[in-house]
This record gives C-alpha cells, structure tokens and sequence, in this order.
C-alpha cells in the first residue's frame, strides 16, 4: 500500500484584509505575547506599521526583531531566540518572504528544544513542535510560510544548513494581498518569477 503525507499550518487564511483575523489566532492557541521578526525594508515601507497598529487595536502585546537579512544567519537566528526570551513572548509572527520565516522557524525551534540552531541541521532533529508560530506572507515567490524547511547559513563554516523538520510549521499561515500589492514593484516582479520557475521546475 502505497501512500503520501502532506505537512501543512493547522490554520491557512487567505484573503483581502486577513490579516485582521490574527487575533482570533492567537486566542485559538492562548498566546500572551509575540515577538514581531521582520527585516528593517518591510519596516521602512510602513509594512510593519501596518501588522503592529492592527495588533495595538486589537489588544495584541508585543515586541520586534527587525534585523533579519537575506539568507538569514545562525548568528541572526541566535539574536532572534535572545529578544524572543528577554522580551518575554511566548509565540512568533513572521513577516515577510523566505528570510523571515526562516529566522523565525530556527529560533521557534530553539524556543521549545534547547540548544543551538546548528543542532538541527538535517531531517527531523528536533524532538518537540516549536514556539507557535504566525506566518505572514509578503511576497508571491516564497511559500516558506506552508512548507517544513528552513535553510539557514553557517557563517562559521561558510555553508547554508537544510532543516527539514515538521516541529518547524507555523501554527497558522496567512496571506493577504493587501499586503503583497503594497510591495515595491521591483520585489513584485522578482518574486513573481521566483512563483513561476517553481511551478516549471514542478511542471518538468
């Protein structure tokens, strides 16, 4: 008997303004406080206003990591996890395209298990799911929000670590075009083909 397992959010929201349902996420697993991970771009262009001024209305407490980078670094990651427990939270929001969720996911995983984000490089390292995790998407090319692997690099060893693990998948995975459509149109268009050269690559 042949057979395949899908790994998935437990929750998916999509739609225009979805991004004002988190609330009734974050209830759904009692969550206190969220560390907001973002890169300081998406803070420039007011994209982190916008997910902060709906959580200041709806009563969310939270802090921010707005220091991640492309290809984001072990060393990011660690900073990451540091302002997560200094800062008192007990869930993450990721905000953005691949970088973010994948800083996020190496320091959720931290969060419950310990130890160092090198600790799980490889396929199914650790032992226990990770901090919940709310996964909003800011680009078309990514699909980090959805999917059990981050990729993280070594800037020791000068190599990028695969983790595959489903402890890593966000506990909700939301994608609001409201958010993407305010993207430069550069990134707009990158990410689109980023979109499309996986769909041919599937395709092929």
């Amino acid at each position: 008997m042949s057979y395949q397992e899908i790994y998935q959010p437990l929750h998916t929201i999509i739609g225009a303004d979805a991004l004002e349902y988190m609330v009734e996420v974050v209830k759904k697993f009692g969550g206190k406080k969220g560390l907001v991970v973002t890169d300081e771009g998406l803070a420039k262009i007011g994209t982190l206003k916008h997910l902060t001024d709906i959580m200041d209305k709806t009563g969310l407490a939270y802090d921010t990591y707005a220091q991640v980078k492309p290809n984001p670094t072990a060393g990011m990651v660690r900073e990451c996890h540091k302002k997560y427990v200094d800062a008192g939270c007990d869930y993450f929001v990721a905000l953005g395209g691949g970088s973010a969720m994948d800083c996020t996911k190496g320091a959720s995983i931290m969060a419950t298990n310990g130890g160092d984000v090198k600790d799980y490089e490889g396929v199914n390292k650790s032992k226990v799911p990770g901090a919940p995790m709310i996964a909003i998407n800011t680009t078309a090319g990514t699909g980090s929000e959805v999917t059990l692997f981050y990729i993280i690099t070594d800037e020791e060893r000068k190599v990028k670590m695969a983790m595959v693990d489903p402890n890593c998948l966000a506990y909700a995975a939301i994608d609001d075009p409201v958010i993407m459509a305010g993207m430069p149109p550069r990134l707009t268009a990158a990410t689109g083909m980023d979109a499309l050269t996986h769909a041919i690559e599937a395709y092929t």
